[in-house]
């Protein structure tokens, strides 16, 4: 099927629509109003020409049938009364003499009508004619009444002739209206249009005018300036995380080369040389590190995350990622069934994280355990480490955040906290950090609780 494009803006089309819904209504209209009126009026005649007719047989019956016939409206009328013959017995002036006006013969009692041009009284006008016919002595009349439409055709035609400039003048008044009306009630999408044309990558800090209304238009320009704010913040959040990256990336870069041109420069026993490998090689496995991270980053796609999820054994899965760790003094418990609907290779990522996070800053000890709340399944990580004060707790997650020295002794990437909360985000779920019972940090992941029925499989 052919859609049907409307030419030019909206303004345009709103007045073309416009337009033609009044067109059409006002041409219905006045057809209608044209035929109703033509109705009424041969109506009213007819209803005219019948009491004169009934008004001629009364008159017969008493026996004194003037002739020739006279009435009030004569000049505009006539009447004829006819023998069962069909022969003029009485007629007005008009038409004395003359033949009967139609051959309309009624059956006794009833009333026919018929219009006709052509009667001897004006050839040229429309007559409306009523018969009806009745038995009078003894003998069966007929009784014709002719009216003129010349009334009812001139006002016909009058309202004829005003509806046709008058419909096309309202029609047009409508158009210019809407037209009017539309421009003003779009011109704040205009100003919108043109500022949001202007704006660039370096210009984010703009926004739309806001008109002072409380329609649609003033809802759009609101949500294009939330949405501006959006992309601002979006984009000053890229270029730190791109700065940031840089500068991540360029000091393993810059440590591998100092120490590659020192070994150029003084190469010394060959125990030397392999050492400043080594350390080159250390500094290579940071960058490997980092670029692993800044593509598992980057490559985190909410709604493939929400195509794999499925209900999955959390304590099944933690004790694994637990049993793991190289690291001494790692606990795991479990205080009941714990069931998520969860992307068990993400989770898997997420645990690997906390619990690299609790090795680097702990001083001897990492609890790990998995519970059920209401509607969620909690997993807990807590270190008898520094902790983290409450004030940057919120900082934590976000890419390249350092803190104090003593949470970042080693040489982590400043992306695992980062990779958590983007992936439980993605799972609907949440990931706070308070203090720990152990004296460190304590890391809650929220994650929403699956109801697993007989037949549900399990990850």
């Amino acid at each position: 099927m052919t859609r049907v494009r409307l030419p030019g803006s909206v303004r345009n089309q709103t007045t073309v629509v416009a337009a033609g819904v009044v067109s059409v209504a006002l041409i219905l209209a006045a057809f209608g109003l044209v035929g109703l009126l033509r109705h009424r009026l041969i109506d009213a005649e007819r209803v005219a020409a019948r009491v004169r007719a009934d008004d001629v047989v009364a008159l017969a019956r008493t026996g004194t049938l003037p002739n020739p016939l006279s009435f009030p409206g004569e000049d505009s009328g006539a009447t004829q009364v006819l023998d069962a013959k069909g022969k003029v017995i009485a007629a007005t002036e008009n038409i004395e003499d003359d033949s009967p006006l139609s051959t309309l013969r009624p059956d006794v009692g009833d009333h026919e009508s018929v219009i006709m041009t052509g009667l001897p009284m004006e050839e040229d006008d429309r007559y409306l004619i009523v018969a009806t016919t009745a038995v009078v002595g003894g003998k069966r009349v007929t009784v014709q009444a002719a009216a003129s439409l010349e009334s009812a055709d001139d006002t016909l035609a009058t309202l004829t002739r005003t509806l046709l400039w008058g419909v096309p003048a309202l029609i047009l008044l409508v158009a210019a209206t809407t037209r009017l009306l539309v421009g003003l009630a779009l011109r704040p999408v205009g100003a919108i249009t043109d500022e949001v044309a202007d704006i660039t990558q370096a210009d984010l800090h703009r926004r739309v005018p806001e008109p002072g209304s409380s329609d649609e238009i003033a809802r759009l320009a609101i949500t294009m300036n939330e949405m501006l704010a959006r992309l601002e913040a979006s984009s000053a959040r890229q270029q730190r995380f791109v700065a940031d990256a840089s500068h991540e990336m360029r000091s393993p870069l810059a440590s591998s080369r100092a120490v590659l041109e020192v070994a150029a420069l003084h190469p010394g026993s060959v125990d030397n040389l392999l050492a400043a490998i080594g350390d080159s090689l250390i500094d290579h496995q940071r960058l490997e590190t980092l670029v692993a991270d800044l593509l598992t980053l980057a490559r985190l796609d909410g709604s493939e995350t929400h195509k794999r999820r499925v209900p999955t054994d959390l304590e099944a899965l933690t004790r694994t990622v637990v049993d793991r760790r190289v690291e001494p003094d790692v606990t795991f418990a479990c205080t009941g069934p714990a069931i998520a609907l969860v992307d068990g290779a993400q989770i898997d990522r997420v645990l690997t994280n906390l619990l690299d996070n609790a090795a680097r800053h702990r001083r001897s000890r990492t609890d790990v355990t998995v519970g059920r709340g209401d509607t969620t399944v909690d997993i807990t990580v807590d270190d008898d480490g520094p902790g983290v004060p409450e004030p940057e707790r919120n900082r934590v997650f976000e890419p390249f955040t350092r803190l104090d020295a003593a949470r970042t002794a080693d040489q982590g990437t400043g992306l695992g906290l980062a990779i958590v909360a983007e992936i439980v985000g993605d799972l609907d779920g949440k990931v706070r950090l308070v203090d720990s019972p152990l004296g460190g940090a304590r890391f809650v992941v929220s994650l929403p609780s699956a109801v697993v029925g007989p037949d549900a499989g399990m990850a």
